[in-house]
């Protein structure tokens, strides 16, 4: 599982066109990418199932990190007989593609596009109501995209299974040790207790970030701001308030332009940061927009949606 041969003779269909299309394929499949569609479900679609999305994503990229230094696998790249198809080759050989990391990083297992897509996918369909055409196409996306990373010779197939098993494994922690799918119900009707437990297990391993360097303190400061995001909603329900496309559209606009002025922040900060203070600060760096985009829709005054709000129940 660990060969070139099956790499190869994938590339050996290779064409312009299938390589773009593969190099599209593998775009979606950034942790960055589903964090923005589970915002789109969330606020422009008021899709409360949504909501464990960003927590899964954030774990599934804090697990992908660890199991990618306890493996030290390289990628079949380094070898000369696979072409390097991707069209940041010259970019991922010095940074690591699947997760924000900003140090050197060859790790290939397990694949971070596999596990991300996995999460996200078979995630998405348990929250939103088990269909067989919902799991038709989770099975077909996380083929795809398995195959897209073989094809651009950053996976062996062994790292896309390995992708595959760490993405399950992320979803049933959250459903069965974690009680994620409790957060779709309403505020009112349950006790925020998943939202404390992710809460623990984010400063657990934001602890572990900055102490010993693992998981990266990107993937750390992600899981820490989202955690403290959805401990916010728990108490401040904006799904009641979307009740209209006018109040859809200001709370995904609220939602965007909080992680943006967040995110500009933090990268300005980077900038300037010490060696000596650049984990602390790569954590803030993806702790603070991660939150922002959960509790700054929640912050929207209700003079904005005038008109667009449901009664409150008696």
């Amino acid at each position: 599982m660990f060969e070139v041969h099956p790499i190869v003779w994938l590339q050996s269909w290779a064409s312009p066109t299938l390589t773009a299309a593969m190099n599209g394929v593998s775009l979606l499949g950034y942790t960055r990418a589903y964090v923005a569609v589970a915002a789109l479900l969330a606020f422009g679609f008021a899709l409360r199932p949504a909501v464990p999305l960003f927590v899964l994503l954030a774990l599934s990229a804090a697990f992908t990190d660890i199991a990618k230094t306890a493996a030290s696998m390289p990628r079949p790249d380094a070898d000369s007989r696979v072409l390097a198809l991707s069209m940041y080759a010259s970019e991922l050989r010095q940074r690591d593609a699947d997760t924000p990391t900003e140090v050197e990083d060859s790790h290939g297992f397990p694949s971070g596009h596999v596990s991300a897509t996995t999460t996200f996918v078979v995630g998405l369909a348990l929250l939103a109501g088990s269909r067989r055409r919902r799991w038709a196409f989770a099975a077909a996306w996380i083929a795809l995209m398995a195959l897209s990373r073989m094809y651009l010779g950053r996976h062996f197939l062994g790292d896309v299974i390995g992708g595959v098993g760490v993405g399950l494994a992320t979803v049933a922690m959250a459903w069965f040790a974690m009680k994620l799918d409790h957060l779709v119900r309403e505020s009112r009707a349950h006790h925020p207790w998943p939202a404390h437990r992710v809460m623990a297990i984010a400063i657990v391993l934001a602890g572990g970030a900055l102490l010993v360097g693992l998981p990266d303190a990107g993937d750390a400061g992600r899981l820490l701001g989202t955690a403290i995001g959805v401990l916010y909603l728990v108490h401040h329900d904006v799904f009641r308030r979307a009740t209209s496309l006018r109040a859809r559209a200001l709370l995904l606009i609220a939602a965007a332009g909080g992680f943006a002025a967040a995110w500009t922040v933090m990268s300005l900060a980077l900038e300037h940061a010490s060696p000596d203070r650049a984990s602390a600060l790569r954590l803030a760096a993806s702790a603070l927009p991660s939150a922002a985009l959960l509790i700054v829709p929640a912050w929207l005054p209700d003079r904005l949606l005038r008109g667009t709000l449901t009664p409150a129940p008696s």
